[in-house]
């Protein structure tokens, strides 16, 4: 296409595409019909509830907690690096029109269903970072270039990359434009991959199942339309003429088809009959196959169960569900943290800062919705020293106490300062006063 002969001067450079550029239909061709018959794409996935649940779940959780810039303090400590470049970026206003959440949400939503989540970086002439673009995942095509000028586009199921290969990548606007951006530009955080560059697009993998679901809850909403009912004969013991034929079905349409006409009393004329077929939902594994459908959906997106409000074929007990919960904190969600950390601190952070900053989750905001769990992890923070009263109610968005017993340190035993520990009488300290013992006892 002759996108890239400019590239080693210039940082992109924009490209129109005709309709009938081949480039188009690769790029937009990431939905198909499944096996089901039903067409299935990251927007028809996103209308099962399943599908919608367990994104939702996964995309909000992310993207509730604080994300900062934190600074490592030398000889150890760390703080959050108020003013540094990415910090109002990343915890506040990644772009003009986008919150921090609302980036996130979509940016893990893309990651969860395309397995690539795609920014544009955008400078301003001072090298200053300004803007976090986001790219639509379907409009985006990496591909390499090597020593020799060969282009390879890369999908989910390419080789890697070899050693002499440079990345770019290639994005059409809505208007046609093709835009090349060189991986510098581009803040990318990756699915399940391969090859270390494009990730497993999820949708397609998981087509036959959201097909499935598809399909049955299309069966569903055909049966209420059809009155809540499988399906009727009517019968009649002579031959009738077409005239006579078509008013009576009309008519049998006109009062049997819909849920409001279900259970309506018929005439029927002429010595006719009508029998339901036996064919029953149970007959046709509907609820079973809902039901497995569900399961499966989880599984291939991560989710457990009763995260989206399901309990599977076992009641959940409070006890077991907390374990669920942590189970899906520390083996679900904690694999997206790292993977929206080491991807910011690749892509934003110049190589001057990386010794210095790092971009991190605030775990602690999942421990908010706990009351009983807080307390906990703070009063043992308390009793090892590890905490002041004051850092105690800085945690709880409290103001400090202002006192100066509120900055000092306390150990369990007799809750004393720190400083005071050694005064506590032991007859293992040289000079201490032994404890006076009475006779008897001795």
């Amino acid at each position: 296409m002759g996108l890239l002969s400019p590239l080693a001067e210039r940082r992109s450079q924009t490209v129109k595409l005709t309709a009938g550029d081949p480039e188009l239909s690769s790029f937009f061709g990431s939905s198909s019909n499944s096996n089901s018959s039903q067409h299935v794409s990251e927007n028809t996935a996103l209308k099962i509830s399943t599908v919608f649940a367990c994104v939702g779940r996964r995309a909000k959780t992310l993207a509730m907690l604080p994300l900062n810039v934190m600074r490592r303090i030398e000889g150890g400590g760390k703080e959050i690096a108020a003013n540094h470049r990415l910090q109002r970026l990343l915890h506040d206003k990644p772009n003009r029109w986008q919150t921090s959440y609302d980036w996130r949400v979509m940016m893990q939503t893309h990651k969860l269903l395309r397995g690539n989540a795609y920014s544009h970086i955008m400078y301003n002439p001072g090298r200053k970072q300004n803007e976090l673009i986001p790219m639509e995942p379907q409009r985006v095509w990496p591909f390499t270039v090597d020593k020799h000028g060969s282009i390879q586009y890369i999908s989910d199921t390419s080789p890697a990359l070899s050693a002499d290969e440079k990345l770019f990548y290639q994005y059409i606007t809505s208007g046609g434009e093709v835009i090349v951006l060189r991986d510098e530009e581009v803040l990318h955080i990756r699915g399940l991959s391969t090859n270390g560059i494009a990730g497993k697009n999820v949708v397609s993998l998981m087509r036959e199942s959201v097909g499935i679901a598809m399909a049955t809850e299309e069966q569903g909403a055909r049966l209420f339309s059809n009155g809540a009912q499988i399906g009727k004969v009517f019968t009649h013991p002579g031959k009738m003429g077409d005239a006579t034929y078509n008013r009576l079905k009309t008519e049998l349409n006109k009062n049997t088809q819909g849920v409001e006409n279900a259970h309506r009393t018929l005439i029927l004329e002429d010595g006719m009959n009508i029998s339901a077929t036996t064919l029953t939902m149970e007959d046709a594994q509907f609820l079973a196959t809902r039901q497995f459908q569900v399961e499966d959906i989880a599984s291939f997106l991560d989710v457990p169960l009763i995260l989206i409000n399901r309990s599977g074929d076992k009641n959940q007990t409070f006890a077991s569900a907390e374990q669920i919960i942590s189970i899906f904190v520390s083996f679900m969600m904690t694999p997206d943290f790292v993977s929206w950390e080491q991807a910011l601190n690749k892509d934003l952070l110049y190589e001057s800062e990386k010794k210095e900053y790092y971009c991190d989750f605030d775990f602690k905001a999942l421990l908010r919705g706990d009351t009983k769990a807080r307390a906990e992890y703070l009063m043992k923070r308390f009793q090892m020293a590890s905490m002041t009263p004051d850092q105690i109610k800085l945690y709880e968005d409290e103001s400090p106490t202002g006192t100066p017993e509120g900055k000092k340190y306390y150990l369990q035993s007799g809750m004393v300062p720190v400083e005071m520990a050694g005064n506590v009488v032991s007859n293992n300290v040289k000079g201490a006063v032994k404890p006076k013992v009475d006779e008897a006892d001795e």
